[in-house]
């Protein structure tokens, strides 16, 4: 075997091939064509931990005469080993053979074989000419059924065929498979040929320790947009009080604007980390996470319960409501009036859904600052905590293979998201860095994000 584990990907035309390529080497730039027979040339992609490669996995043209090509395996028995060789030397011109010669090239290299079948329809008899072919190979060979719709009338029989051609058989369907169906699949192969056992062992370690990092690098950019977002605040300046309502309508929506700029970059960081790069993940119409982070739904399916509320309000109201107030020197008005620890756990219920602390200073030479910004709302860091991890889970789990660019996520419950879970330590871990990033303290900021940060990678390593 070679230092680096190839396998073939090998079946009929249109079977979802290259679709199984893409979500195992986790690679969204190999095209997938609805035409078949567009794979007319091998292709070879690497699976790689990091920048290193630990899988090869060799695209393949479908099967071109594969009745034509059995009857000449069964004819030229008596070469043995070296039947498949020979039949490459005897056709390799012959443009009635040239896909069979194609496809056969690597494992003559000694490639190991994964054949793909699309289950949904019923077997054939050119079909049971291509499995008998690879099994004649004599080669470590795979069976992987791809269900490309809901159809199973037909498992039964496939399975059963499979069972007489192939070392092992599994259901991979490569538009829907998450992170942990590939690495089943990974392990898988390590059975069908145990010499194969150390090399796969070690390329699925080197991936598990690659999902660590990423998990890592991920949890890294949460704690550094939610730092962003809590600092996010909007200023102007005005010579005359008249003007001061317009002003602070048009700040609010700048502030709003500003908030989903930051948003989107954090979650370009997040598809780069896990190699989402083709697809933008548009989410659904009725997706919580589509939602303005302002919204009604967002805000009634993110964040706390009440009664983590009152406990984070707790944790938050001593002493930065005050603080805050002084430090504006001027006029501060609306929902975020006080937040004192005299106020904090009650406070927290009422200021729920509120946009951002607006204030009016009167400048000494004269004319008005108006500011909006930052958020003080207890809730405000939790759903954009919330949508943070949700959003991280999904392309952490996305197949490549998919091109559609809408999903639907399971957030019907009425509170989807994560923070909904935490215990009363583990929202002080959170409440700690919110208060250290309102207090703008860089050391405290630095040491209790490493804690959020290790809060996060427990939750995205669940």
């Amino acid at each position: 075997m070679k230092s680096l584990p190839t396998f073939a990907i090998v079946g009929h035309p249109n079977e979802g091939k290259s679709s199984i390529i893409a979500t195992l080497s986790q690679d969204d730039t190999i095209a997938i064509s609805p035409t078949p027979g567009e794979t007319v040339r091998l292709q070879r992609f690497q699976l790689r931990a990091g920048h290193e490669a630990v899988i090869e996995f060799v695209d393949t043209p479908g099967f071109q005469n594969p009745q034509a090509a059995l009857r000449w395996f069964r004819e030229n028995e008596e070469l043995g080993p070296a039947r498949l060789e020979a039949f490459i030397q005897r056709f390799e011109s012959d443009a009635d053979f040239h896909h069979d010669c194609e496809l056969l090239r690597p494992v003559v290299d000694g490639a190991g074989i994964i054949y793909v079948v699309d289950a949904s329809r019923p077997m054939t008899s050119v079909d049971a000419a291509e499995m008998e072919i690879l099994r004649l190979t004599a080669r470590p060979r795979m069976a992987i059924i791809n269900p490309k719709t809901q159809e199973t009338r037909f498992f039964d029989g496939w399975k059963n065929a499979f069972r007489q051609h192939f070392n092992s058989v599994r259901t991979f369907n490569a538009q829907q498979a998450r992170y942990v169906d590939r690495i089943e699949l990974l392990e898988a192969l390590k059975s069908i040929d145990q010499d194969w056992e150390p090399a796969l062992s070690r390329a699925v370690e080197l991936l598990k320790l690659e999902r660590q990092r990423c998990i890592e690098r991920t949890s890294e950019a949460i704690v550094d947009h939610l730092e962003q977002a809590l600092q996010c605040q909007c200023v102007s300046f005005l010579e005359k009080e008249s003007g001061v309502e317009l002003e602070k309508r048009r700040l609010e929506d700048e502030y709003r604007a500003k908030l989903k700029k930051i948003e989107a970059r954090f979650r370009d960081q997040v598809r780069e980390v896990y190699s989402v790069r083709r697809v933008s993940i548009q989410l659904p119409e009725d997706s919580v996470l589509r939602e303005d982070l302002f919204s009604e739904k967002a805000w009634q399916a993110l964040g706390l319960t009440r009664q983590q509320l009152v406990v984070a309000g707790g944790l938050l109201g001593a002493g930065i409501g005050v603080g805050a107030d002084l430090a504006a020197g001027g006029v501060t008005f609306g929902i975020f009036a006080s937040i004192g620890a005299a106020l904090g756990a009650g406070s927290a219920l009422l200021k729920g859904k509120a946009l951002a602390r607006s204030k009016i200073m009167q400048l000494p030479l004269g004319g008005l600052k108006v500011t909006v910004g930052p958020n003080l709302s207890e809730q405000f860091p939790f759903v954009q905590l919330d949508r943070d991890l949700l959003y991280a889970r999904v392309v952490a789990n996305w197949a490549h293979a998919r091109r559609e660019t809408e999903l639907a996520l399971d957030v019907a419950s009425e509170k989807a998201g994560v923070s909904g879970q935490w215990n009363q330590s583990q929202l002080r871990v959170v409440t700690n860095f919110i208060r250290a990033v309102r207090k703008g303290a860089a050391e405290s900021i630095e040491s209790e994000g490493k804690a959020l940060k290790a809060l996060l990678v427990d939750s995205l390593s669940d």
